[in-house]
């Protein structure tokens, strides 16, 4: 029998994401931009409120793909939020507070993301992207968060007017196999994603998948997983999303319909509901027979009437997904056991945080101290080496 790539099964700690509130752009001679120690090298993508870039540190020449937000839209977004909520209860997110509540009433443009900061720094899984750094140059409208690079791109490109080439059965089951992983690991420590599409689920250069944007993502209340609105990518929506006033649903089932429409894409290279009208994308979602290939696997078959079930009660779960024979490839293929997978992280506590903190910011102020007086033997390079060695101790 074969194994699936492990995660590690020693105890795992939350990372320190460290936080720079004072970063410097500056331009080399090339027209290349920088931040701090970063040089944008070029665009790699680009979304609803920012660019990500292939970066590189000047010292350690590590790659990493650095996203790019302007302030003044994620503030408008947040306005506008706030403009549609209605009702007065507000669900748990980034650090025990709402994320509109974090904004609100301070000047720190961190909390623009503080939300997606706190979950990301909560987490460390081989099968979630790992958050750096975040950066905030004062002087300008863009924030910064460093991200690890994921050479190879999002795992499919699914355009709304054609279709991809899918994927072979087998590189299909393993892909899967890896989202499940990270998702019912986020599932154990109380996140549901909300947004699962191939879009955000990346491949690094050793072709492992790894989930990312964590955007619309909610923390909740161990043991309770309900959400009262929607979120994420109108076509790979669940059913009981897609009726207004809907109530509260179960965010995990949600997440497994997703995971079962990105399956669908890996398999036949398309979504299988798709209408440019918004109104009729819904219909389709809740009403219209799912179309499959006359030679389709009868296990596959099964799994997805499982998984891309309208019921959310009968639904297939992770724990059923676990073993069902299209996942286990008849029982020839195992898994990491639950448990292993989802050793539970502990929190950074506020201590380290601010240790953190202080410790970037003193670090930068010898720099400028060093750049400025220039009074030591040593070249300024060398003192921003060992400086940077330091910083790269808080990512461990």
């Amino acid at each position: 029998m074969s194994n699936s790539p492990s995660p590690s099964t020693s105890k795992r700690k939350s990372h320190i994401v460290v936080e720079t509130l004072g970063a410097t752009t500056s331009e080399t001679e090339e027209g290349l931009r920088k931040i701090n120690n970063y040089l944008l090298k070029k665009e790699i993508g680009r979304g609803a409120f920012g660019t990500v870039h292939l970066g590189i540190d000047e010292i350690t020449k590590k790659e990493y793909a650095i996203k790019e937000f302007s302030k003044s839209r994620l503030r408008k977004k947040e306005q506008m939020d706030q403009f549609r909520r209605s009702g007065p209860r507000r669900r748990l997110a980034g650090l025990g507070v709402n994320r509109q509540q974090a904004v609100k009433g301070t000047e720190n443009p961190l909390d623009l993301v503080r939300g997606e900061i706190a979950i990301l720094k909560k987490l460390d899984h081989p099968h979630v992207v790992r958050l750096f750094e975040v950066l905030d140059d004062p002087s300008g409208d863009s924030l910064y968060m460093v991200f690890e690079m994921m050479h190879k791109g999002v795992l499919m490109n699914i355009e709304a007017d054609q279709v991809a080439t899918p994927y072979s059965v087998d590189v299909a089951r393993r892909y899967f196999k890896e989202m499940m992983l990270g998702i019912e690991y986020l599932h154990a420590n109380d996140i549901v994603h909300r947004d699962i599409k191939p879009d955000n689920l990346l491949i690094s250069k050793d072709d492992v998948l790894k989930i990312v944007d964590f955007g619309v993502s909610e923390m909740f209340v161990k043991g309770n997983d309900r959400l009262k609105k929607s979120a994420g990518s109108p076509a790979f929506m669940a059913p009981e999303l897609c009726v207004a006033r809907h109530g509260e649903v179960s965010g995990k089932a949600a997440d497994i319909w997703s995971m079962g429409v990105t399956l669908y894409c890996l398999i036949y290279g398309k979504t299988p509901f798709m209408s440019s009208n918004i109104i009729e994308l819904y219909e389709q979602i809740k009403e219209a027979p799912i179309e499959h290939g006359d030679d389709i696997d009868v296990n596959l078959r099964d799994l997805f009437e499982r998984i891309l079930d309208r019921n959310p009660e009968t639904r297939i779960t992770m724990k059923e997904l676990r073993n069902h024979p299209w996942v286990t490839n008849d029982g020839t293929e195992t898994m990491i056991s639950e448990e292993d997978n989802c050793n539970i992280v502990s929190d950074v506590t506020d201590e380290e945080m601010k240790n953190a903190i202080k410790s970037i910011a003193s670090l930068y102020v010898v720099m400028k101290a060093v750049s400025k007086f220039k009074r030591h033997s040593r070249s300024l390079s060398q003192q921003q080496t060992e400086l940077h060695e330091k910083l790269q101790d808080l990512h461990v």
